[in-house]
């Protein structure tokens, strides 16, 4: 059977994203010793190299990474690592759960890209897990990991804690889920005041 493997970032008291869902307010203090750190970057290659299946949830969270990722294939500027996880992410199948999105919105990546109905993800994804393969993967999409973790179909749970207090924000658990966590592993990077927990949801 397939593993779901959820990998999110989160600040130390527990936010995903800033009110106007977006991050960028949590990095205004920063360390400047982890600025330009590529540990995060380098995380996420890793696993999406071991999937054979990432889940994105939303019309507007996959018009954005597609405009973001495909922008960065032919940015000079862009670091090696990103631009190694821009192929991966355009290769891989890509399952999208929305209600909104439709077939002339998937652009660049049509070939790899199949839309799932919002009622229709957990059943989709118990499909999915029976079949043959590596992992299945979902970063962010907060909203859809949450119900999955809710129907007992996510595997592993890796949260990535950035050195930084958001103090308000949305919440990584849209409400306490009824599962117990068993820790896997905890890694820190060199040069990065990131640290990786890894979860087993039983």
């Amino acid at each position: 059977m397939r593993k779901v493997i959820v990998s999110n970032f989160a600040t130390m008291d527990g936010y995903y994203e800033a009110h106007g869902k977006t991050i960028e307010p949590f990095f205004e203090h920063f360390h400047p010793d982890y600025r330009g750190d590529q540990a995060f970057d380098r995380y996420n290659v890793e696993r999406l190299s071991a999937a054979d299946t990432l889940l994105l949830s939303g019309k507007t969270s996959f018009l954005g990474n597609q405009a973001f990722w495909t922008g960065v294939e032919g940015d000079p500027a862009a670091t090696p690592i990103r631009r190694e996880f821009s192929r991966l992410i355009r290769e891989v199948e890509k399952v999208v759960v929305s209600d909104t999105l439709g077939a002339a919105d998937l652009g660049a990546w049509s070939g790899s890209t199949t839309i799932v109905p919002v009622e229709s993800a957990p059943a989709h994804v118990s499909e999915l897990k029976q079949g043959v393969g590596r992992d299945i993967l979902v970063l962010m999409g907060r909203l859809l990991w949450n119900r999955l973790l809710a129907e007992g179909l996510v595997d592993e749970l890796h949260i990535t804690y950035f050195p930084l207090v958001a103090g308000g924000g949305a919440s990584l658990f849209e409400r306490r889920p009824q599962a117990a966590f068993k820790l896997l592993g905890a890694r820190t990077y060199p040069g990065s005041g990131i640290v990786t927990n890894r979860y087993a949801v039983e």
